[in-house]
C-alpha cells in the first residue's frame, strides 16, 4: 500500500520537472528569437558587449559572455582564431602572449598545446581555459546573438562549428575583409554578414556584393547621409562606443556623447561598457 500511495506523488514531480524544463527552454528560445527581430524588423537601439562582459572576467572567456547574458546585452562580440589542428579558439590577437600564461602564435599551435595555458586578467593568472567556438556557442545558444570576427581566414573551420551548433541564424559573421565574407555568403547563403566600411558611398556596393544585415560604420562618416544610404537599402548601421568615447562616459555617464553617436540613427553600439550601454538602451 505505501509503494502505491507513493506512485502519483513520484508521477507528479517527474511531469513538473518536464515542465519547468520544458518552459525554461521555450524562455530561452523566445528570449534570442526577441532579439533576431529586432535586429531584422525594428530600428530598435541593440547593444553589444565587446569580448563580451571583460571587467570582472577574462575577455573572451565563458564568464565574461555569461556576465553579458546576466547584463541583458542583446548581442556578444567574439573574435575567433584557429589553430593547426583545426580546433576554433576564442582570441582577439594573433598571438597569446597578452592574454594568457603562455606565448606564441595561436595558428601556429595545437589544441593540445592550448591546454598548457590559462587566461589572464591584469596581468593575473585567472585559472581559465581558453574557450573554444563550440564552448562559446553552446552557452549562448537560445540566450543571445553573437557577432563572430573573423580573425582567421580559415572560414571552413569556423562555418563547421556554427553549422553543427545549429546557430546560423544567432550569429553575424564580421570581417573588414569582403572576400571572406563573400566566402561565407557563397557556402552559406542564409548568413547573417557585416562588412566593415570606410566611406558612404560603399554601401549601395556591400549589398549588391554581400547582402548584408548591418554595415559598420565609423565615426568619420557618421552622418545623415550615410543612414539615408544604409536605410534606403534595408540596413542597419553599427558603430563603435570604444576607446576615448567609453573613457568619457565611465566618467559621466550622463555625457551628450553618448546621443551624439546616435543622433543621425546609428542602431547597434559595440562597447566596452555594457551594463551603462544597457541602461542608455532602456530609457530611450
Amino acid at each position: 500500500m505505501k509503494n502505491k500511495t507513493n506512485t502519483p506523488v513520484i508521477v507528479s514531480r517527474v511531469v513538473l520537472t518536464v515542465l519547468l524544463l520544458f518552459f525554461a527552454a521555450l524562455d530561452a528560445f523566445s528570449q534570442v528569437e526577441q532579439i533576431r527581430d529586432k535586429l531584422l524588423n525594428t530600428d530598435e537601439l541593440l547593444v553589444v558587449a565587446h569580448r563580451s562582459a571583460h571587467h570582472s572576467y577574462p575577455e573572451n572567456s565563458l564568464q565574461a559572455i555569461q556576465e553579458a547574458i546576466d547584463l541583458g546585452v542583446d548581442l556578444v562580440e567574439i573574435d575567433v582564431r584557429v589553430t593547426t589542428d583545426g580546433i576554433v579558439y576564442l582570441m582577439h590577437d594573433q598571438t597569446i602572449d597578452r592574454t594568457t600564461t603562455g606565448s606564441g602564435d595561436i595558428e601556429k599551435m595545437s589544441s593540445a598545446e592550448l591546454q598548457n595555458v590559462t587566461l589572464v586578467l591584469e596581468g593575473k593568472d585567472s585559472g581559465l581555459a581558453i574557450p573554444t567556438l563550440a564552448e562559446a556557442l553552446a552557452l549562448t545558444k537560445g540566450k543571445i546573438m553573437v557577432d563572430l570576427d573573423m580573425k582567421t581566414d580559415k572560414v571552413e573551420e569556423v562555418m563547421t562549428v556554427v553549422k553543427e551548433m545549429d546557430v546560423l541564424d544567432e550569429v553575424i559573421f564580421f570581417d573588414s575583409e569582403w572576400q571572406v565574407l563573400g566566402e561565407i555568403r557563397a557556402k552559406l547563403p542564409e548568413a547573417f554578414l557585416m562588412p566593415r566600411l570606410y566611406k558612404t558611398n560603399e554601401i549601395r556596393k556591400a549589398y549588391r556584393k554581400l547582402a548584408p544585415v548591418v554595415v559598420h560604420i565609423d565615426p568619420g562618416f557618421n552622418t545623415p547621409k550615410t543612414m539615408l544610404k544604409a536605410q534606403k537599402f534595408g540596413l542597419r548601421t553599427w558603430i563603435n562606443s570604444l576607446g576615448s568615447l567609453d573613457d568619457e562616459l565611465r566618467v559621466n555617464p550622463h555625457s551628450p556623447l553618448s546621443q551624439k553617436l546616435l543622433e543621425y540613427g546609428a542602431s547597434m553600439v559595440q562597447t566596452d561598457l555594457p551594463e551603462l550601454w544597457v541602461k542608455l538602451r532602456d530609457e530611450r
